[in-house]
């Protein structure tokens, strides 16, 4: 279960400068700070064409302006900002057929696989949490505007326990003898080798444990094994030493 992020990722060399983005996002402080933060980012490969707040707003600028790449919310208020409904998979299919050289990234708070599923299912060719840097969403709006697709690793990752239907076989296998001991000590902020003295073991044996357990969540950093473990309810609490480089 390798971690995945951007699937087919365009050479630089290709991109069509610039990406046009229109961001669809009702709350003003992350409508402007990504307006601001994205340009910063990518310099002259990007132009924000247009920051909307509603999703009528969206539709009229996207058939007004038919930008490259939408970075959609998927709880938007209609016209008369009353009506707030989290139709994501909709508002997705409804761009697509439409407007099906448009490219959606969904940009959310939610991260059920349901609905991630749902909406790479209806069309998007993107998703990714509110709180992603800068860097990764340009990464993302660079690869799906050449016909890529990108999702947050994290989602990807619990996405591919989703589908399989392997969340509790999964964390079944992570606390399992051993293996469980590490990930416990790991989780609590202690080196490989702080782990061997205690346990005690080599911390050779330490190392390949760490490696089952990034083998098994499918990522490669312990600061994702801290957060797919949380995602998975096998911890809580923030780490209160910090987790190991």
């Amino acid at each position: 279960m390798p971690e995945q992020g951007a699937l087919h990722e365009p050479p630089e060399r290709l991109i069509r400068a610039p990406v046009r983005v229109l961001i669809a996002e009702d709350e003003t402080l992350l409508r402007t700070a990504v307006a601001e933060l994205l340009p910063q980012v990518a310099g002259a490969a990007v132009e924000v064409v247009s920051a909307c707040a509603t999703r009528s707003e969206m539709l009229r600028d996207t058939r007004a302006l038919q930008p490259d790449v939408v970075l959609l919310d998927l709880r938007m208020p209609d016209r008369d900002g009353l009506l707030c409904t989290l139709g994501g998979a909709d508002t997705i299919a409804a761009l697509q057929r439409q407007w099906t050289d448009v490219r959606v990234i969904c940009l959310s708070v939610h991260a059920q696989p349901d609905l991630v599923r749902a909406c790479l299912d209806a069309g998007a060719a993107g998703y990714l949490g509110k709180g992603v840097l800068p860097e990764e969403l340009w990464r993302a709006v660079r690869t799906v505007a050449l016909g890529g697709r990108y999702v947050e690793p994290m989602l990807q990752a619990r996405l591919h326990m989703h589908i399989a239907g392997a969340e509790a076989e999964v964390r079944s296998q992570l606390l399992a003898g051993r293996r469980g001991d590490v990930l416990r000590l790991l989780l609590e902020g202690h080196s490989p080798a702080e782990i061997a003295a205690t346990l005690p073991i080599t911390k050779k044996y330490v190392d390949k444990k760490i490696a089952e357990i990034k083998t098994l969540l499918g990522v490669d950093t312990p600061i994702r094994i801290y957060r797919l473990c949380r995602e998975l309810g096998i911890v809580d609490d923030e780490p209160g030493g910090g987790i190991p480089s």
